[in-house]
């Protein structure tokens, strides 16, 4: 229901300041006889002549739905549009350059409409909404080559858009998909050619009137439908007619009723087994014993798609003392995935209810209670939610089992396997080998550590080894000094040095530390390879000094350093290294292989004494690789910034003006580097939502929001889209901080209200 209460919020605004829509007036039209009216009429493709893609089509079939109401024979567009193909085909020519006789003839018709879109605004900003369009028509008789008619018409809408019709109130209040900007275009697009068609003359007595259809709405960007969901349409027209409405040629002749006079109201529930892709809604309003009127739905196709992805498969259940852990298998090669639900019952059979959601293949179950067993299972879902088939139930329950102590010397090799607790000090000296089990849990008390000397084999990819503090103390950590190491899936959470490695060979990949004073620390040679690891919430992630280790692929984030050089000649490359108060500090100038540092620009990059040339665009592995650059404004001063800034804001705001948002949003990118502000940040963001690259919008209001906390306009523009899009506990964040800094901000306490609510 999130678009409703959008809807419900903007109406009083709408309705105060909604303004008549302005049009041009024409001349009174001449008086034309029926002689000169042609009988069957096609209506051409209609020609662009803005840069607003596909609105030619959309007023096209506008004109179209209005003119199927007056009483000449009309063809379908979609075989006027079959036999156009052929004819230019066959003449070589444009259709506008075949004379009109010729096209007459192919298409069995004897007077054709052209018609072309002038122009087309189209501004959104907050509740300000700015649309206006412009088109012309023309009538030509094929029998005399004559000109009938030629109109010229345009409307605008200013001020927050125009009233809600009777229709729109109506699905408004049904329906999650009603959207007042988009019911502000299909409506100014429905006027214009309303009024168009109103001063085309018709013919008299040649037909029965037909049926007029003033407008219709329906749910169809709620596209894909799956299985139970609702497909829902409505009309407004004549009353007292029979409505049906097609989806496609998926489903004919799908009844509508009559909820007030001339609103028609109609639904199709998708049943198991309903599968089309983008079919067209078409509502027909008929006289009882007489004529109908077609009406092809402007808003978008429909797909209908029930069928669910493949089961899931390979599930694993596994308890800890404080959680259960689920896996399983992903599943590949689904494009519509949309992710997995897990479900938890106490009975083996029955009760299954759902505990969370992830896009990934993994997920910790942190209720579980002690002394309860639970059994679990995972449905994939994809967009249309629709469900893969459910498995056999996994049994687990929280481990109780008291671990072992540990500690002293290991003087042959060993293998631990389930809990242990170290106390002190756990050695591996020279000649001995330690092997740690997959899902071994080992506790250090304060100042434990382990130190390793002869070799530590972890092999537990899939299913983690874990080193964790006792009572959340700092422990020391696992201290490798000219030994062996090689561990591939671990956990460490913690320690004063997670992984100290001194002069000692080996490879570490697939861990995760946090929460440490330095993730891992290598020095001297030989030196291990490290890859795939995580690190964060440290104070340095990784320290190097006077090695030649290698780091690759790893994700090093929220420290207060990411990675601190001293005296290296290893490789640092296709690294995710970002967020870090700073991402690389090197004592002396050091070139690096590409990574992706949070940014493409050198300035915003967090380097010192850091040299590259090129980088990721965006994070590894789905970036590529770019050159780097230098903001060229950093050598002015404040003074001449701000004045470079402000030439740009002013360029970008024409062009922004003239619907060009490509030119306009990098001008305002130029103005960020010269000068940041909200504004522009603000308006960046608007450009790329015009642009449809809702990702890159995002971007930029995060950023912005980051650089300029105090600002509520940027807060609750982030807020706002985060609501719209699902993730409702980042919204409420937001909307809480916005109401810190405008507690007047009616609408969104009223947001507020509704997430609180739930």
């Amino acid at each position: 229901m999130k678009k409703l209460f959008f809807c419900l919020l903007l109406l009083p605004l709408i309705l105060s300041c909604a303004s008549l829509p302005e049009i041009k007036k024409e001349a009174e039209d001449t008086k034309i006889s029926d002689e000169e009216l042609p009988k069957t009429v096609a209506i051409l493709p209609f020609e662009n002549k803005t840069e607003e893609i596909g609105i030619a089509n959309q007023v096209r079939k506008a004109f179209y739905n209005h003119f199927s109401s007056k009483p000449y024979r009309d063809i379908e567009l979609s075989l006027i549009d079959e036999k156009i193909v052929q004819l230019e085909k066959t003449q070589g020519k444009s259709i506008l350059e075949i004379p009109s006789k010729d096209i007459c003839q192919a298409l069995g018709c004897d007077g054709l409409v052209y018609g072309r879109v002038i122009d087309y605004k189209k501004i959104y900003a907050v509740a300000y909404s700015q649309l206006g369009i412009e088109a012309e028509v023309w009538m030509i008789n094929a029998k005399t080559g004559k000109e009938i008619f030629r109109l010229k018409d345009s409307v605008r809408y200013h001020e927050g858009g125009i009233p809600l019709s009777p229709l729109s109130a109506v699905m408004t209040a049904i329906s999650t998909a009603m959207n007042i900007r988009d019911i502000q275009q299909v409506r100014m697009i429905n006027e214009l050619c309303y009024k168009l068609n109103e001063k085309i003359p018709s013919p008299t007595a040649v037909f029965e009137q037909r049926p007029v259809i003033k407008e219709v709405l329906t749910n169809a960007k709620d596209s894909p439908f799956g299985k139970g969901k609702v497909i829902q349409v409505g009309a407004e027209g004549d009353k007292g007619m029979v409505a049906t409405f097609d989806i496609g040629n998926f489903k004919k002749g799908i009844p509508m009723k009559e909820t007030q006079p001339g609103i028609y109201i109609g639904e199709y529930v998708v049943m198991p087994g309903d599968n089309v892709k983008e079919a067209p809604i078409i509502v027909s309003l008929k006289k009882p014993l007489g004529y109908e009127t077609q009406w092809i739905d402007l808003s978008g196709f429909v797909t209908i798609d029930t069928t669910p992805p493949p089961q899931v498969t390979g599930l694993k259940v596994k308890g800890f003392h404080d959680r259960i852990e689920i896996s399983w298998q992903a599943l590949k090669n689904v494009p519509d995935l949309k992710g997995y639900k897990i479900l938890r019952s106490e009975s083996p059979l029955t009760g299954f209810k759902e505990i969370g959601l992830t896009e990934f293949n993994f997920f910790e179950d942190k209720t579980a209670e002690q002394g309860k067993v639970y059994y679990y299972r995972v449905v994939a879902f994809d967009t249309a939610r629709n469900e893969s088939e459910i498995q056999d139930a996994k049994r687990a329950s929280l481990a109780t089992k008291e671990p072992q102590i540990i500690s002293g010397i290991i003087e042959k090799d060993k293998v631990l396997s389930g809990n242990y607790i170290v106390k002190d000090t756990l050695s591996i000296p020279e000649g001995v080998t330690l092997k740690i089990e997959p899902e071994t849990r080992i506790i250090f008390s304060e100042k434990a550590s382990l130190q390793v000397r002869g070799k530590l084999v972890i092999e537990a990819k899939d299913c983690p080894v874990e080193f964790i503090p006792m009572e959340n103390k700092n422990w020391r950590g696992i201290i490798v000094d000219g030994g062996y190491i090689k561990i591939d899936g671990f956990r460490i959470k913690k320690a004063e040095t997670a992984l100290m490695l001194k002069s000692s060979e080996g490879i570490i990949e697939n861990g995760i530390i946090t929460d440490c004073d330095i993730g891992v620390s290598v020095s001297g040679i030989p030196s291990p390879l490290i890859k795939n690891l995580t690190i964060s919430g440290s104070k340095t992630a990784v320290s190097l000094s006077k090695t030649d280790s290698s780091i690759y692929m790893s994700n090093i984030l929220q420290n207060e350093t990411g990675i601190k050089v001293s005296g290296f000649s290893g490789e640092i490359k296709d690294n995710n290294i970002y967020d870090n108060n700073i991402n690389i500090d090197s004592e002396t100038p050091l070139k690096i292989s590409p990574n992706y540092l949070g940014s493409i620009n050198i300035e915003e990059m967090k380097l010192k004494n850091i040299q590259l040339s090129n980088v990721y665009d965006s994070r590894v592995p789905e970036g590529k690789v770019v050159n780097a650059i230098t903001n060229p404004y950093l050598t002015l001063s404040q003074e001449e910034r701000k004045k470079k800034a402000t030439e740009f804001v002013i360029e970008a705001g024409n062009y922004f003006r003239q619907r060009n948002y490509g030119k306009a949003v990098s001008l305002f990118e130029e103005a960020l580097k010269a000068q940041p502000s909200p504004e522009i940040y603000y308006y960046i963001a608007l450009c790329y939502q015009e642009m449809k690259e809702e990702e890159k919008a995002l971007k930029y209001l995060r950023e912005g929001v980051e650089k300029f906390p105090k600002d509520s306009t940027l807060q609750r523009s982030l807020g706002l889209i985060y609501y719209q899009i699902g993730k409702e506990e980042e919204a409420k964040k937001l909307f809480e901080e916005v109401l810190k800094l405008n507690p007047e901000d009616r609408q969104v306490r009223f947001l507020i209200e509704r997430l609180t609510s739930k």
